[in-house]
């Protein structure tokens, strides 16, 4: 599959945004370096490697979108830079102006590729620039000749004279955490985009697109290694390069074993990225790693191994800990060049010199640049602003809500306070927005998980996956890692059969795992369903049995009781433990880690249909809108998510069932009623259902009737988590600080009605 015209429009907007961050950085950097020079006469290595580093990952990035007008224009840059770094050459201001014409062409070069996507159209405007450059080069080079050759003959005369030592030394590369950062943070995005690019390859047609992609993606790490002189880092990724470069010239689909061989080199590298600081770019196994490619058969004929001649090498992730063991052998192998470019790539020479000229004149082409920038942002940052943001809501409830100002006639002030509410909840919405990030990145991570368990248990799978725009918040993208990595693994193991077993089923050969996203009524629902062999109730009820979990009479219970015992620890109705599950212990952590964000989890399933599971999450975990409400003496918040409708019931719409259950009647539907008195042993002001307020709530399509006695109203309210010193409190997610200085409890309604439903069924069976 091809990159699509909006997800390129997105990839070369980011580039242009990061581009022009660097630009704005040169700019004073070369005119430091300038200032420097001309004072002390020699070259500021520190402010002249910064430029270096900011021109090279310009066209690390530019290589990336095949922008060959800037890649020439930054290389031919790179290379004069390099000149000055190893001392070959003293900076003149003649170089510092030629550094600011490529700085301004490729500025300018910016705001052409924001409109057309492309650098296309300005390669006589870039040979110009370069054939100055490539003239400042020669011209150095000359100059190095000529000093070498006036200190050869003092060499002849003392070899062991101190005067002969070299007269120039080599650059020595400060690396500093934060450029290891930088290098670390790009270089774990480019294995993402060639981890996808791979998996889309994988039982697919021949894709030029998707190859030339992942072979950007080991080029552009190859060379960014390269600069920090990683030299086992080159090596394996020049060695996925050869691989990629048979596959593109054999114009055949590739084999799952060669893509497993390369997911294996993407697994590899992410690792030793991640362990950088400790590695120091070293890679434990790489002698194996670079073997295991070696037996890869990626001769042009064989790229599409036949069905029955397939071995597949099992290299997934879950091998990897097995096969890619610690060894201390040193690899010693002619190493690449490390030129990232051939010479007939670069443009060639243009006549004659020019002066400051740049895309961006008075001709047709030009093209308005645009104003947007973009600012990473560390995470506590953003934290602390939601924080504050919090403390400013409630500040704002409790000025409004001041006792001092009861009964007091202030239009003035009230204008004014509904125009500072309406501030600060824009200030809210904003803020809240800042940390909401799509479920894009984690669902398609999911990819490789289903692909690599998939093959380890010999099953086929299809994954599915839908909504991945949905957007939450990032501290719940963090929190549903794990549970929603174990639900896929039970699904493959435990849900999906055999392709065998499936066909006697009459089902299709291949399973079909979904994943999905989505919001409803403020919460967000994140799906993981299959169409397996689902729960068995009988062999859960056995198992629970056994543990003594639980006693005979779970036997009346209902399926979705039932099923919810898959998540008690230690309980696994797996015949034999596996590699991938098997132990008890995954479901339970799905639902620990649920609980924490506040949601629950649903679990919907039918013997050889297949099972689904439900994570519901609320979408904020910060600050909501609550209905207030009282209860004696006693303020309670319902999220307003929650609510339907509020009335005061008259007695001809209640009615009492034979089991003793009071039901409300509203418009032809029975609902429970609910008395919160009696839930949280509060002594109430009213206890006739047709003298207090019933406030109609939904959980899971169901509806019930909240008894309260009053309703003092709608306020933005500020989540504060419930002390552990208090343990589980049923139908409660936590307290908020009122406008008056009280403090309220929150209700969860989802697990209030499912406490409720709980009791009713215990006294119905002792009735």
């Amino acid at each position: 599959m091809s990159v699509d015209q909006g997800e390129r429009h997105e990839m070369v907007t980011e580039f242009v945004t990061e581009s022009r961050e660097m630009l704005d950085n040169i700019e004073p950097q070369i005119l430091e370096l300038e200032k420097r020079s001309s004072v002390s006469g020699a070259v500021d290595d520190e402010i002249l490697n910064t430029v270096f580093r900011l021109f090279h990952s310009l066209k690390g990035m530019a290589a990336f979108l095949d922008l060959g007008t800037v890649i020439n224009v930054t290389h031919e840059a790179e290379t004069l830079l390099d000149i000055f770094r190893k001392k070959q050459m003293p900076i003149k201001t003649e170089h510092v102006e030629l550094l600011y014409r490529t700085s301004d062409f490729i500025r300018g070069l910016m705001d052409v590729i924001e409109k057309q996507l492309n650098d296309s159209g300005y390669e006589a405007d870039a040979e110009l620039i370069i054939s100055d450059i490539k003239g400042t080069i020669s011209a150095g080079n000359s100059l190095i000749r000529k000093t070498l050759e006036a200190f050869e003959p003092v060499k002849a005369l003392e070899p062991n004279s101190e005067e002969s030592e070299p007269a120039f030394s080599e650059f020595q590369l400060t690396i500093t955490p934060a450029l290891m950062k930088r290098f670390a943070d790009e270089s774990l995005e480019v294995f993402e985009e060639a981890e996808s690019a791979l998996l889309q390859l994988e039982g697919g047609p021949h894709d030029d697109e998707l190859i030339e992609q992942v072979f950007r993606s080991f080029h552009s790490f190859k060379g960014n290694a390269g600069f920090f002189e990683y030299s086992d880092f080159e090596k394996l990724s020049h060695k996925a390069e050869s691989i990629l470069e048979v596959i593109r010239d054999a114009q055949k689909a590739v084999s799952p074993a060669i893509i497993s061989g390369l997911l294996t080199v993407v697994d590899t590298l992410r690792t030793g990225v991640m362990q950088l600081e400790n590695s120091g770019g070293k890679i434990k196994g790489l002698k194996k790693t670079l073997a295991m490619l070696d037996h890869l058969d990626v001769t042009a004929d064989n790229i599409a191994i036949p069905e029955d001649k397939k071995k597949l090498v099992s290299l997934s992730a879950l091998d990897r800990a097995e096969y890619i063991e610690p060894d201390n052998e040193e690899v010693h192998e002619d190493q690449d060049d490390g030129k990232e470019l051939d010479p007939e790539y670069i443009a060639g020479s243009a006549p004659g010199g020019a002066g400051r000229r740049s895309p961006k004149g008075d001709d047709d082409r030009n093209i308005a640049a645009s104003s947007q920038i973009a600012l990473r942002v560390d995470v506590e940052k953003l934290d602390q602003l939601l924080d504050l943001v919090g403390e400013m809501v409630i500040a704002v409830s409790m000025v409004g809500n001041n006792p001092d100002l009861a009964g007091q006639s202030l239009d003035r002030f009230d204008k004014s306070m509904l125009h500072l509410t309406k501030i600060t909840r824009d200030i809210q919405d904003v803020s809240m927005s800042m940390r909401m990030i799509p479920v894009a990145g984690l669902f398609r991570k999911m990819v490789r998980l289903v692909r690599d368990l998939s093959m380890k248990e010999k099953k086929k799978v299809d994954l599915e996956i839908i909504g991945e725009e949905t957007e939450v918040d990032k501290t719940i993208i963090e929190q549903i890692s794990d549970p929603l990595v174990h639900l896929i693994r039970n699904s493959v193991d435990h849900g999906i059969e055999l392709p065998a077993d499936r066909q006697a089923a009459g089902k299709p050969e291949s399973g079909r795992l979904t994943l999905e996203a989505k919001h409803s009524a403020g919460e967000v629902w994140i799906l993981v369903k299959d169409d397996g062999k689902g729960l068995d109730r009988e062999k859960i009820l056995r198992k629970a049995i056994e543990k003594g979990l639980v006693g005979p009479e779970a036997k009346d219970w209902k399926d979705e009781d039932v099923w919810k015992l898959i998540f008690e620890p230690g309980l696994s109705t797996a015949a034999q433990v596996s590699s991938i599950s098997g132990r008890g212990v995954g479901m339970d952590v799905v639902r620990r880690n649920i609980e924490k964000l506040r949601g629950r989890i649903d679990i919907r399933s039918q013997l050889g249909r297949g099972t689904s599971f439900v994570m519901r999450i609320p979408l904020t975990l910060a600050i909501i809108d609550g209905m207030i409400v009282k209860v004696g003496d006693v303020k309670y918040s319902i999220p307003i998510t929650s609510i339907k409708e509020s009335l005061r019931p008259v007695k001809s719409q209640i009615t009492m069932t034979p089991e003793g259950l009071e039901v409300l009647n509203v418009r032809g539907a029975l609902l429970p009623i609910i008395r919160i008195h009696e839930i949280y042993n509060v002594k109430p002001l009213q206890t006739e259902l047709s003298s207090g307020i019933s406030i109609i709530v939904e959980s899971d399509t169901k509806q019930y009737g909240l008894f309260v006695d009053e309703m003092l109203g709608q306020q933005q309210i500020v989540i504060k988590g419930i002390p552990s010193y208090f343990g589980n409190v049923r139908g409660v997610s936590g307290f908020a600080i009122l406008g008056d200085g009280e403090v309220s409890t929150i209700l969860d309604v989802a697990e209030l009605v499912n406490s409720v439903e709980g009791l009713m069924e215990e006294a119905n069976g002792e009735a």
